[in-house]
C-alpha cells in the first residue's frame, strides 16, 4: 500500500469553507499523466496538483494541474495555493519571494508576502492575454444560461480570452440577472468552441453595498467543472478586458487594480486582487492575488498503481 500526503487549501479566502478547494500533492515525481487524472477525478475538487522536479534549473519546482477531465497548462488558484503548500512544507523558506515555479505554460512568478514568518498573500504574474471576437449566438448562449437575450450588458462584447486556457467573457447588466444564471445542457455547444475546454465567465459591474468593484461566476461543463468558485485564469484576463473597454483606467502609478468576487451563490466567497501595469495598448504585466487557508492535510492509500485506468 503506497500513501500519497496531501494538503488541502481553501483558496482566495482567509476564512475556512470559503474560497476554492484545492487538494496538493507534494510527491508527484513517481506519478503518470494518467494516474495524476485518476487521482484528480477521485478528489473531485475543480482542480489538484501535483509537484513535480523541474525540467527548467530557474524554477524552483514543476507544477501539473488537473481538474476532474484533464490537465491544464494554466490556473489561478492552483497556483496561489500550491504556493501556500510549498511554504508550509518548507520547501520555500521563510521569507523568500519571489520564487519561480514551472507551469505547463512556461515559467510563472510569484511574489509572496509575510506576516512575521507565514506566508499571509500571493500575487501570480500570468501571460499577456489574448483577446478574439466571439463568433457564436449572443440570444443563444443567454439562453443555455437560462437568462434573456435583455439580462447582457448591451455596451460590452462578449470577447475570447486566452492565457493557456480559453474562457469566454460574458457581461452581464446586473447583481439580479447575473445571480440567476442556470446553465442548461446545451452549454457548451452555444459557447461555439467545438474541440476546445473553455469556461464561461459571466460579470457584472453591477456593485452590492459594500461589494468588490467586479462580480463574477464561471461554469465549464467542458472541464467537469458544474461552478467554479474562484478562477484566477479568469480574473486577469478579465482586468485586461475592462481596460481595454475603458471600465477601469490607471491610476497615478500606472497601475490599474480592482477587486473581485466570486462563488457567493455557492456559499463559497472567493476575493481575487487584480493588478496591471501599463496601458490598454500596452500591457507590462499583469498579476493575481489572493490569501489561502489550510483546512486539512492527509494520506491517499493506494494499493496497485499499475491498476489505475
Amino acid at each position: 500500500m503506497r500513501r500519497f500526503r496531501f494538503l488541502q487549501y481553501d483558496v482566495f479566502t482567509r476564512e475556512p469553507f470559503g474560497g476554492n478547494q484545492l487538494a496538493v500533492f507534494l510527491d508527484g515525481d513517481t506519478l503518470s499523466d494518467a494516474k495524476m487524472q485518476a487521482i484528480a477525478r477521485e478528489m473531485n475538487y475543480s482542480e489538484t496538483t501535483f509537484v513535480q522536479s523541474s525540467t527548467d534549473p530557474k524554477a524552483l519546482c514543476r507544477v501539473r494541474i488537473f481538474t476532474p477531465n484533464n490537465e491544464l497548462p494554466f490556473a489561478g488558484h492552483p497556483i496561489i495555493g500550491t504556493t501556500f503548500a510549498l511554504a508550509q512544507a518548507s520547501l520555500i523558506r521563510a521569507g523568500e519571494s519571489p520564487v519561480t515555479l514551472q507551469l505547463g505554460v512556461g515559467l510563472i512568478p510569484v511574489e509572496l508576502l509575510y506576516e512575521e514568518s507565514h506566508v499571509s498573500f500571493v500575487w501570480m504574474y500570468q501571460p499577456t492575454p489574448r483577446f478574439e471576437k466571439w463568433k457564436g449566438d449572443a440570444d443563444r448562449l443567454a439562453s443555455a444560461l437560462g437568462l434573456s437575450p435583455d439580462d447582457l450588458d448591451p455596451e460590452l462584447p462578449i470577447e475570447r480570452a486566452m492565457v493557456g486556457v480559453n474562457h469566454v467573457l460574458v457581461p452581464i447588466r446586473s447583481l439580479g440577472a447575473i445571480s440567476r444564471a442556470r446553465p442548461e445542457a446545451d452549454l457548451i455547444e452555444a459557447l461555439n468552441l467545438p474541440g476546445e475546454h473553455p469556461g464561461c465567465y459571466l460579470f457584472t459591474l453591477d456593485r452590492a453595498e459594500g461589494g468588490a468593484d467586479i462580480h463574477a461566476r464561471l461554469f465549464a461543463p467542458a472541464m467537469g467543472i458544474a461552478e467554479d468558485p474562484a478562477t484566477g485564469s479568469a480574473a486577469g484576463p478579465l482586468g485586461v478586458y475592462l481596460l481595454r473597454h475603458k471600465r477601469l483606467a490607471p491610476d497615478e502609478t500606472g497601475q490599474t487594480r480592482a477587486r473581485l468576487e466570486q462563488g457567493v451563490e455557492m456559499g463559497r466567497r472567493s476575493i481575487l486582487d487584480i493588478a496591471i501595469s501599463g496601458t490598454a495598448k500596452s500591457i507590462k504585466d499583469v498579476r493575481v492575488g489572493g490569501a489561502a487557508v489550510q483546512v486539512a492535510e492527509g494520506e491517499l492509500l493506494l494499493g496497485d498503481l499499475d491498476a489505475l485506468p
